[in-house]
């Protein structure tokens, strides 16, 4: 069975939210599509990741989820929107997802303020210069739960959590993202107040 044509499968990821290449894009679906049997990342496109994006494509056109059984790939979409060239729309990990899906099966809801940003745009909005946000493994989240509720799930390897309220707004996976310069895992996160 021949493969969807190089500007079929191009517009189906550029409908699911990625940007660059078709090379690029490939690679950032391959790494972070999260049903069933993980896609080998390497930015080729055969018959598996043909199947997992025909997949996520059709989940997209029936207002199913894409990436993930509660999670689109566009929830996790840098909100430059495109505006900076090099940015690539979303790069988010599996691994991370995979932890957000468990978190939400604890708490009911997540919902993703802000996930993947490209390098022009966290810098926009001045964020740190190792940003876990920079590599896919980041997520501002919504509904808040106490820090001291978050550690104890032992999910996530760096939690940012409001000054104000105690309640969490950032978890991330830096120790699977490969920027981990703190140490972070997930039995001993990294944590840290936002003013």
């Amino acid at each position: 069975m021949a493969l969807l044509s190089p500007t079929t499968r191009v517009n189906y990821l550029r409908m699911l939210a990625f940007r660059g290449s078709e090379a690029t894009m490939v690679r950032n679906f391959q790494r972070g599509f999260n049903f069933g049997t993980p896609l080998v990342v390497d930015g080729r496109y055969g018959p598996a990741t043909e199947a997992a994006l025909k997949m996520s494509y059709g989940n997209l056109r029936a207002g199913r989820t894409t990436a993930s059984t509660h999670f689109s790939f566009s929830e996790f979409r840098c909100k430059c929107y495109g505006r900076y060239s090099t940015c690539q729309g979303v790069w988010v990990a599996r691994a991370h997802l995979q932890r957000l899906e468990a978190y939400r099966t604890k708490i009911g809801s997540v919902r993703i303020v802000s996930g993947c940003r490209c390098y022009s745009h966290n810098s926009a909005v001045g964020g740190a210069t190792s940003s876990q946000h920079l590599f896919g493994v980041a997520s501002d989240i919504a509904p808040m739960v106490s820090l001291n509720t978050m550690r104890g799930y032992r999910l996530f390897a760096g939690i940012g959590y409001s000054g104000s309220s105690g309640r969490v707004l950032h978890v991330d996976s830096r120790d699977i993202g490969g920027h981990n310069s703190t140490g972070g895992r997930p039995t001993a996160p990294t944590t840290w107040r936002y003013v």
